[in-house]
This record gives structure tokens, C-alpha cells and sequence, in this order.
């Protein structure tokens, strides 16, 4: 006769996010869809662009990098209208004023208190 044991349960410890080591750079995700655009051309860069700056806003940094996204909506006009030039000097630009974007501070880890009071 076979008989099989019950599964017991262990405590766990909670498992913990780590803390980045570098700042959270704005703009990230606009600048990858920047650079996924110079390999595509006509509709599919708008897409690719459009996703960019939903992310952007999705995210809430719209606010906080005007300068590149008015750069990269007028790459999108520029690109609807078949100005490619244009739309290159536009990417440009934004990936320049992106550089100068500031960093977000990095979180701090909450002390013994704060967690206890939760």
C-alpha cells in the first residue's frame, strides 16, 4: 500500500524588487522608438514614432520633455507629407534635447519605521 504525504507549507520570505543602480533617464522609451523609426520608412514609422510618444504619455513625462516631443509630431507631419529630410532634422533634433533630458531621482529604500507603519 502507497501512501503519499501531505505537501507541507514553508514561510517564504517576500521577494524584494532590487533598487536600479543608475537614474531613470526620461524619455526612454521615445528614444527607442526613435531609433527603431530610422530603419523603417512611410506609414510604419509614423506607427513606430506614434507608439513612442504613447508611451511618453502614458507614462507622464509629455510635461517634462516638450522639446522632443514637438520635435518628434513634427517628424510625424513631415514623414505624412513625404518630407524625409525634414523628418530626419526633426528626429535629430529630438534625440539631441533627449541627451539633455534630466534623470529621475532614484527611489530611496524605506526605513524600518515606514515599513512597520503600513
Amino acid at each position: 500500500m502507497v501512501t503519499t504525504a501531505a505537501p507541507t507549507l514553508l514561510p517564504t520570505a517576500p521577494v524584494r524588487e532590487p533598487v536600479p543602480a543608475d537614474p531613470v533617464r526620461l524619455g526612454v522609451r521615445l528614444r527607442a522608438a526613435i531609433g527603431r523609426a530610422d530603419d523603417l520608412v512611410g506609414a510604419a514609422a509614423v506607427a513606430e514614432l506614434r507608439a513612442g510618444l504613447a508611451w511618453t504619455a502614458a507614462a507622464g513625462e509629455t510635461c517634462r520633455i516638450t522639446r522632443p516631443v514637438d520635435a518628434v509630431r513634427r517628424a510625424i507631419t513631415a514623414l505624412r507629407a513625404g518630407d524625409e529630410a525634414a523628418a530626419r532634422v526633426a528626429l535629430d533634433h529630438a534625440v539631441a534635447a533627449l541627451r539633455e533630458a534630466p534623470a529621475l531621482p532614484l527611489p530611496r529604500p524605506a526605513t524600518s519605521f515606514e515599513r512597520r507603519s503600513i
